[in-house]
């Protein structure tokens, strides 16, 4: 007889069984919630990390065109006191050629403003728009400084439905160094300076005399934003300026002395004639010419000297109807520390010839003249222009002996109203981000 067995367990065995399948069930359902969730989670920060990054590269970008457009105003100083609205008004105020030497290129200039002015996009990097763009929202300008601003955008994952953009507000200070200007020794609207023409003083015109000189934009030449001494240039500074012409010529009072055209040698204030200075202790000679075929108001030559005796707190203006010849071995008020004599060119004053045997002191400014320094046959131990000679054009090319010019003398000195230098900027004082 075989014995039976019940393969059957208790009662307590089977409700034991039932639970530990819904635990494992359970266990298992938990730990995929957990695993979602970790991924999850480690996706949220990944995409917050990189809208992080981009938000920070879009930053970088603002940045960037707020330097950029800040070198724009560092090179056309004139436009840091006008408002982004008046830009494109104020540059086509401006003449369009210029010779290969010059201070800006209008056109570009022109260019870059109205891209400004537009609020256009603009590529960090042309050639690769993956490095973001930006464009100019706002300029103006109040109480010393302009507030610009920006905004930039970049693309995450390079993917243009994916942008993060960032604006800024920055203020640029913009002051002046008017106060700190001297005259120039030598002004001219265009040049043929030669290597070897030593000048005492800063140089200035509109176009920049031709010499063998590179400015910081590549272009021949010395911006208004370079104001140091350059190698290679005889002496001084030079600083090209198409924003600020040479002033107009001066007319004569109504109380100016007539004298006729000084052809030899003379005295001022004229001795027995009653010559009187005007309440500022200025004596005023409306100078004609010799002969209506030549139009000269000076023209000295061999040893003919103007002598002026005054005191030194004392002027004599000679006011010109014509030209200026001042040949050969001539000495003009050469005793004077500063220039008390000033020769004013009018409308009709379109020549000026220096011999290179020279000796001057005054003040010429003769802004319509074209003047040339030409070689002398007479020898003069020191030869010198002590003062400062404004013309429309300068050639010493044809002189053999250089022509020294000596800057001496102040904006009161000569007669004329302060230079107002184009505004200097500062770097940037203040940024502040924008929320988009």
């Amino acid at each position: 007889m075989i014995p039976k067995f019940s393969i059957v367990g208790s009662k307590r065995d089977r409700h034991q069984a039932g639970f530990a399948m819904p635990l494992a069930l359970g266990m298992g359902l938990m730990m995929i919630i957990i695993a979602a969730s970790l991924i999850g989670r480690s996706q949220s920060d990944r995409v917050t990390t990189v809208s992080q990054r981009e938000l920070n590269r879009a930053l970088s970008v603002s940045e960037a065109g707020a330097i950029r457009f800040q070198s724009f105003l560092d090179r056309h100083k004139l436009l840091a006191t006008k408002n982004l609205s008046q830009w494109r008004i104020t540059l086509d105020s401006l003449p369009i050629v210029q010779s290969s030497c010059r201070s800006i290129d209008i056109l570009a200039a022109k260019q870059q403003a109205n891209l400004f002015q537009t609020s256009t996009w603009i590529a960090l990097d042309s050639g690769d728009a993956r490095k973001g763009r930006y464009r100019v929202v706002d300029y103006q300008y109040q109480n010393g400084a302009g507030k610009l601003t920006i905004t930039a955008e970049m693309s995450a994952y390079n993917n243009p439905q994916n942008v993060s953009k960032h604006s800024l507000v920055v203020e640029i200070p913009v002051g002046s160094e008017s106060a700190g200007i001297t005259p120039p020794a030598l002004w001219a609207n265009t040049f043929n300076l030669s290597p070897t023409q030593p000048i005492t003083g800063q140089i200035r015109g509109v176009t920049c005399p031709q010499l063998a000189n590179i400015d910081v934009d590549g272009i021949t030449g010395v911006d208004a934003t370079n104001i140091a001494p350059i190698a290679g240039v005889p002496s001084g500074q030079i600083i090209a300026d198409l924003f600020t012409p040479i002033p107009a010529p001066k007319v004569a009072p109504t109380n100016a002395i007539p004298l006729p055209a000084i052809t030899s040698s003379i005295q001022l204030p004229r001795v027995g004639f009653g010559d009187v200075p005007d309440a500022n202790r200025e004596y005023h000679y409306l100078v004609d010419i010799d002969h209506p075929s030549s139009g000269y108001s000076i023209k000295l030559q061999d040893l003919d000297r103007i002598v002026i005796n005054v005191a030194a707190n004392e002027k004599v203006n000679l006011y010109l109807k014509g030209n200026i010849d001042l040949a050969g071995s001539q000495t003009i008020n050469v005793n004077a520390t500063h220039p008390n004599l000033r020769l004013y060119g009018s409308a009709q004053t379109v020549k000026l010839i220096v011999k290179d045997n020279a000796a001057i002191t005054a003040f010429i400014h003769a802004p319509l003249a074209n003047a040339e320094s030409v070689h002398a046959l007479t020898p003069n131990p020191n030869p010198q222009i002590t003062g400062a000679v404004w013309v429309n054009s300068w050639n010493s090319m044809t002189s053999q002996n250089q022509l020294p010019i000596f800057q001496a003398g102040t904006w009161t000195d000569f007669g004329i109203s302060k230079l107002e230098q184009p505004p200097q900027l500062s770097p940037i004082s203040y940024w502040q981000r924008v929320e988009n």
